[in-house]
């Protein structure tokens, strides 16, 4: 079983977004959709390899929806309820980069989780947002270790170079020696403000670089594994996640981090030929 901690909103989609003229109308596309960085890779590796997603969400008709929608996707889902449920504002430009205004809502307040909900884990992923409070920090952090020492494999996602710089490198030496991931995943960006921050991980790390190779760092040794190139990308939301997703169930088959380097990649492409995640 995939154990994903984290993240499940809603995501508002402005498609045409990037340039807004103040004080009158901007007309765009528009799309609400499920979304969370944890969701996310749950639901893209559920067709390939049981996944069950763990957070926190409102008491509420849009926490309702969210969570009929990753089931009805092929997610176990265990929540804790509690509050207003999170959502986001993520408006792309015209080569499908975002800009994202957060509001994570009862995500940020996951409490203790449930020891038989991370039971039967193989794999435990987890995004960095789940680090953003220390009461949530504490939560994902226990549970990682309990999974690890029971067997389990963990990844850790760096996500956000703003999460980054506002949990330091100090905070994030602790996090990455505490949790002690196989695998951190980040894209050029993180992987840059890493370096900023003083931050190495070890391990397996794998950096994503858009369509340029993405950078496989293992037992000392670095490998650029080849991408193919989108030209037709519509939004890159979730592709990161999705990536994480591939990488992780081709890992889970037995593949090498090269090969699930590039089984990420390629599930990635599917996010980013399509609005919102997958």
């Amino acid at each position: 079983m995939l154990v994903v901690i984290g993240d499940l909103v809603a995501d508002l989609i402005v498609l045409g977004g990037a340039t807004l003229e103040r004080g009158t109308d901007n007309p765009a596309e528009v799309r609400l959709t499920r979304g969370g960085s944890a969701a996310n890779v749950a639901v893209a590796a559920a067709t390939q390899h049981p996944s069950r997603f763990i957070g926190r969400v409102g008491d509420d008709t849009l926490a309702v929806a969210l969570v009929a929608a990753l089931e009805a996707a092929g997610v176990d889902v265990q929540v804790q309820r509690h509050g207003r449920t999170g959502s986001i504002v993520v408006l792309v430009d015209a080569v499908g980069e975002r800009t994202m205004i957060t509001d994570r809502g009862a995500a940020a307040e996951l409490d203790r989780i449930d020891p038989s909900w991370t039971a039967d884990a193989d794999w435990v992923h987890l995004p960095l947002y789940g680090f953003a409070s220390p009461l949530s920090a504490r939560a994902v952090t226990d549970a990682a270790t309990r999974a690890a020492a029971g067997g389990a494999r963990v990844s850790l996602d760096l996500s956000s170079v703003a999460m980054m710089r506002t949990l330091g490198g100090e905070r994030l030496r602790r996090l990455l020696a505490e949790l002690e991931p196989d695998v951190v995943f980040a894209n050029a960006d993180e992987a840059a403000a890493a370096d900023e921050l003083g931050v190495a991980p070890a391990g397996v790390y794998v950096v994503k670089r858009g369509a340029e190779p993405v950078l496989v760092s293992a037992d000392g040794e670095t490998t650029a594994v080849p991408v193919d190139r989108v030209d037709d990308v519509v939004d890159s939301t979730g592709a990161g996640d999705a990536f994480a997703a591939g990488y992780i169930v081709a890992a889970l088959a037995g593949a090498d981090s090269r090969e699930s380097a590039r089984a990420g990649s390629v599930l990635a492409m599917s996010a980013l030929r399509r609005p919102g995640a997958l």
